[in-house]
């Protein structure tokens, strides 16, 4: 995704705060979470797709009516929330014992982001609820990873995942239910393109640690295997490559995009990174179709040519 240059320097504002309050914490994790930050920075090449996380705010600040320090506020507090649920997603997927530093450096993150929250609303009570709520629903959704098949099931399963991410609508339109109700969908359905995308590049981790992932999740349907069958990385290349399933998953985000296209003109940013999303599924679909092609032409043109 094209980004501008103020966005650039936006992006790299927010973290360059956080990286500065981060490096006010009591050491050791000062120095673990300046590390554990720079894995998700942009601006050093990482985490392409962590955009949403810092950018979210100003995709919605034309329809809310906010103000440019509001944004960056909420910004700063999305990466410190990022970082907390990575952190507490990581430590759950360990197959080993409690890792001590890092479950106190995520709380030394979720207190900075809760702050910074916390003043964004109109009120305690309203802030409760919101905090409450987000943070209820991404229990939810772990849970349904591990007990249901989102991807099928209840796709919403997928974005609740990163629910603490609705804080940022929940904030700016506390005052406008409608805007709210729109831009809570749009997000929702923005995360679950999101996932996708990432379970597309991380199936093979996801097997071999046994994460809930939406391509696989669409292997076991098409090849009607049960959750107790195993599957190899093989099984998903010869799919992908072989049988053009990326092309059917892709349609799933191609579908989302057109109904989000109602939601372009009150959120532009938001739908444009979708659109960007679904875009990269569609075209890395089609290439592997354009390459089986052309191999397959290829050893055509070559067999009469030996004739």
């Amino acid at each position: 995704m094209q980004l501008s240059v103020e966005t650039r320097r936006e992006m790299q504002r927010a973290f360059e705060a956080c990286r500065e309050t981060i490096g006010g914490f009591p050491q050791p994790f000062a120095q673990l979470g300046i590390r554990y930050l720079d894995r998700f920075d942009p601006g050093l090449g990482n985490g392409p797709t962590n955009y949403i996380c810092c950018l979210l705010p100003y995709w919605l600040r034309e329809a809310a009516g906010a103000t440019l320090e509001h944004c960056r506020e909420i910004a700063e507090a999305n990466i410190f929330g990022m970082l907390h649920f990575h952190l507490q997603d990581e430590r759950m997927d360990r197959q080993s014992g409690l890792d001590r530093p890092h479950i106190a450096l995520s709380q030394l993150l979720n207190a900075e982001m809760t702050v910074r929250y916390a003043a964004l609303f109109r009120s305690a009570s309203l802030f409760r609820e919101a905090l409450v709520s987000c943070t209820g629903e991404w229990a939810a959704g772990l849970a349904a990873e591990r007990n249901t098949d989102p991807f099928y099931e209840h796709p919403p399963d997928i974005a609740a995942r990163s629910a603490p991410l609705l804080l940022c609508p929940l904030a700016l339109f506390s005052d406008h239910e409608a805007l709210q109700t729109r831009a809570l969908h749009a997000v929702r359905e923005t995360l679950i393109t999101l996932q996708m995308a990432d379970d597309w590049a991380d199936y093979t981790d996801d097997l071999q640690d046994g994460s809930y992932n939406c391509l696989v999740s669409l292997y076991r349907k098409e090849y009607a295997n049960t959750i107790e069958t195993p599957i190899s990385p093989r099984d998903i290349e010869a799919a992908v490559y072989e049988k053009g399933m990326l092309g059917r998953y892709a349609e799933f985000s191609a579908d989302r995009q057109a109904e989000l296209e109602d939601y372009r003109a009150d959120f532009p940013g938001l739908i444009g990174f979708h659109a960007a999303l679904a875009g990269d599924l569609e075209r890395i679909a089609a290439r592997i179709e354009e390459e089986k092609q052309r191999l397959s032409l290829g050893g055509l043109n070559y067999w009469l040519l030996g004739q």
